[in-house]
């Protein structure tokens, strides 16, 4: 009997001082802009509440599903959309003069509280606060370890595209990519 209230409490305790994720629905995508409506996505990223990380890749490796935990403290970090509106996050909307951007633009997305919260987003343009976030997940999003690969899964992707691209007419001050042409 006694073994069997140390095993409840044990869970109890684990259980009550294990952090989880605020957010709920958490998605990251990194797309590109083929047409008005059109995407390409790169990557598409997942976190459920326990911190599993879940990442499709579409790279230089080809197809691939990677899956990751975040630590106690990366959750904690994450923890922190849930206390802003996401849109307080951009620091700015337009490039600086004479300044080009070559890369993707991004997609975020989650539920806090029953109302769902989403932007369109270059990294130019988001404050230092959000970055330190954004370098957390993309130190794994874009990793690659073999040893974190799991089996592909099916996913329907025209949902998510569809999300993006509602939610493109909305942030509709991001940059077109810049071709760099070389002679």
């Amino acid at each position: 009997m006694k073994k069997l209230t140390l095993l409840i409490f044990i869970c109890l305790a684990l259980n009550l001082f294990s952090q989880k994720l605020l957010v709920n629905d958490l998605k990251i995508v990194d797309y590109e802009l083929i047409s008005d409506n059109k995407i390409e996505i790169k990557s598409y990223t997942t976190i459920d509440k326990k911190g599993n990380l879940t990442v499709y890749s579409d790279s230089w490796d080809g197809k691939n599903y990677f899956q990751y935990q975040l630590t106690l403290e990366e959750i904690s970090q994450i923890n922190s959309l849930a206390n802003k509106n996401i849109e307080s996050f951009v620091k700015q909307k337009q490039l600086n003069k004479n300044e080009y951007f070559a890369g993707n633009p991004k997609f975020i997305s989650y539920t806090f509280k029953g109302k769902i919260y989403s932007l369109c987003f270059i990294e130019p343009f988001m404050n230092n606060e959000f970055m330190n976030i954004m370098k957390i997940l993309n130190s794994k999003i874009y990793k690659h370890d073999e040893n974190a690969k799991i089996p592909l899964l099916t996913n329907d992707f025209k949902k998510i595209e569809t999300e993006i691209i509602e939610r493109s007419k909305i942030d509709n001050y991001l940059p077109t990519k810049a071709v760099i042409i070389q002679n």
